[in-house]
């Protein structure tokens, strides 16, 4: 009867700490949709996001496209989403997606933006990859997501004039209430090379050049000699009735008045 009974508590010991480590790992895993786009955020990551719903009984194909586009492009996840699951609401409605038709398919910068969404039956793999910002336009995206200004100072590592343009830059930005970003990009970095034609630098001579977007993203001016601090804090605030464009948000018009 002791044996028996020794037998019977160590199996229920066993047991008791079984159930512990499968509550634990639970837990550990029970990661949220929110969370993931948050770690994929803090790692740099762009995520391919398929959105579904609860009346969606297939998504196969659009998680498809989104998985083809991962392996194209390097740190990269694919992610799916319930939009109607209410642990997603605050998630659905910072990224815009409340009335989309489902299955949709969202790319999110690695600064966690959103650039460009797609039906599945408008979406490809190059699509999805095309539409993940280069670094510096990132940047820019991210500030006029805040609805903030842009100061993008174009130059190469030759020029001397960039360090008293970029010390203009900053004044300026302590006199403008929605706190502009300041974006430095060498006009020989291969990857901003289409951020750069989006915003109309094409070409530079032997000094830098300053593109101001204000918070709506319009190009407001293009300095092509150094700024004083006065038109940088103009050209922030300034506001065009119509053209102009957001950098890197149209797909024409850029960079012309």
């Amino acid at each position: 009867m002791k044996n028996k009974s020794f037998n019977n508590l160590t199996t229920a010991i066993i047991l008791f700490a079984f159930l512990i480590a499968v509550t634990s790992f639970a837990k550990a895993n029970s990661i949220s949709t929110s969370d993931e786009i948050a770690k994929a955020k803090k790692e740099g990551k762009a995520v391919f996001l398929v959105v579904t719903g609860n009346g969606v009984k297939d998504y196969s194909s659009a998680e498809k496209i989104a998985k083809d586009a991962s392996l194209k492009k390097t740190k990269s996840v694919v992610i799916v989403l319930n939009k109607d699951d209410k642990a997603n609401t605050e998630i659905v409605t910072k990224l815009g997606i409340t009335g989309v038709s489902v299955p949709f398919l969202l790319v999110i910068s690695p600064k966690g933006v959103p650039t460009a969404g797609y039906a599945p039956e408008q979406a490809t793999a190059i699509l999805l990859v095309n539409a993940v910002p280069s670094p510096k336009q990132d940047e820019a995206l991210l500030a006029l997501n805040e609805k903030r200004p842009v100061y993008i100072v174009v130059s190469k590592k030759s020029f001397k004039d960039k360090s008293g343009i970029i010390s203009n830059c900053k004044s300026a930005v302590s006199k403008v209430s929605s706190k502009p970003s300041v974006i430095e990009i060498y006009f020989d970095d291969a990857s901003e090379k289409n951020f750069l034609t989006q915003i109309g630098v094409t070409e530079i001579s032997d000094k830098s050049i300053v593109v101001v977007a204000n918070g709506k993203g319009q190009i407001t001016e293009t300095f092509k000699t150094a700024p004083t601090v006065e038109q940088l804090t103009t050209a922030a605030n300034k506001v065009i009735k119509s053209g102009g464009c957001c950098p890197g948000g149209s797909s024409s018009g850029c960079g012309k008045k």
